[in-house]
């Protein structure tokens, strides 16, 4: 066989299994449902009556609009799906915060010298309103805010952080003490950088399991915000719990999915996405059963990543005045 017939081959080898690379994305990802090793429901519905007013508001800092195949893998759908780079900003009567930082007036400096492929991929979005932008608009300085608690450390989750100089910064101890291994060393020091000098709080989820998670941490010690561990996206991603007397439930999740469906279904993203933002595969998928299971045992409350644009939107208007949002 000479050399010519040789390339050929090779070509079509190589096509062949690009092929299959492509089609295996579009396939729906594997669950086993019928062996779920979740913890039962150890805590009842809170009573609304004892608990205090607390406000949420939405801050969308920016987006993307993807084909719904890329954020939900088995879809087969080209519907747009916009992906939302949020905060969370939360009025509690013992401290104004933060849920996550959106993203700050100069994140662009900060993403100016990323290689290319970074930044028209992970970091390639429409940026919208700056957080500090949004603040002003909220009627709040940075001194207003206790604390900016961050779901995990991925670079698009403390974006915002150079906007809240002196700010502390609350961060699991698992996810602390893991970026120093991982997250850290990941596109050039872009979250260290992004951290600047605010000092960080670390905390632990170190108490009793809640719901169906196997700890929490009850921030304030009134039941109203409760942190639990949702790993495998990152060591230590934590979700909270928002429990008021003024309006629903609401279930922060960080970035344990990025929109509504990866839970339900349930579904990974896209292989390529899963891949490159995944720390664990095997801990985030367990961490996606467990949503699912919760999610069949109570609809009746939102279950919001920070990254779904739809569900964040579809939320602010159930209670206008309680829940608000900004988006430009």
């Amino acid at each position: 066989m000479n050399a010519r017939k040789l390339i050929a081959l090779g070509g079509l080898a190589v096509g062949a299994w690009g092929l299959g690379k492509v089609i295996n994305g579009l396939l729906p990802t594997s669950f086993d449902l019928t062996t779920w090793h979740g913890k039962q429901p150890t805590t009842s519905t809170p009573d609304a009556s004892t608990l205090p007013e607390v406000t949420i508001s939405f801050l969308r800092c920016g987006s993307i609009t993807l084909p719904e195949l890329i954020a939900v893998r088995g879809s087969l759908s080209l519907a747009p799906r916009v992906i939302a780079h949020s905060a969370v900003l939360i009025r509690h009567p013992q401290a104004t915060f933060l849920y996550d930082t959106g993203l700050s007036s100069d994140i662009q400096l900060y993403l100016a010298d990323r290689t290319l492929f970074f930044r028209k991929t992970l970091g390639n979005f429409t940026f919208e309103q700056s957080l500090s932008d949004h603040l002003l608009q909220h009627n709040l300085k940075r001194t207003d805010l206790a604390f900016a608690l961050l779901s995990h450390l991925h670079w698009d989750h403390v974006s915002g952080v150079p906007d809240l100089p002196g700010v502390p910064l609350r961060v699991n101890r698992v996810e602390y003490e893991a970026a120093h291994y991982t997250i850290f060393a990941q596109h050039g020091g872009l979250t260290r950088q992004l951290l600047g000098n605010n000092p960080i709080e670390c905390f632990d989820c170190t108490g009793p399991a809640y719901e169906s998670f196997r700890s929490s941490l009850d921030l304030f010690g009134d039941g109203s915000i409760v942190l639990v561990p949702l790993p495998g996206h990152t060591a230590g991603n934590t979700g909270m719990f928002i429990n008021r007397s003024n309006g629903p439930r609401i279930f922060l999740l960080g970035d344990a999915v990025w929109v509504a469906e990866n839970y339900l279904i349930p579904a990974t993203m896209h292989p390529f996405i899963w891949s490159r933002v995944t720390g664990d595969d095997a801990t985030a998928r367990q961490t996606l059963l467990d949503l699912h299971h919760f999610a069949l045992a109570h609809p009746e409350i939102p279950m919001i990543a920070m990254h779904d644009a739809h569900l964040q939107d579809a939320f602010a208007a159930l209670s206008p005045g309680l829940n608000e949002i900004t988006t430009t």
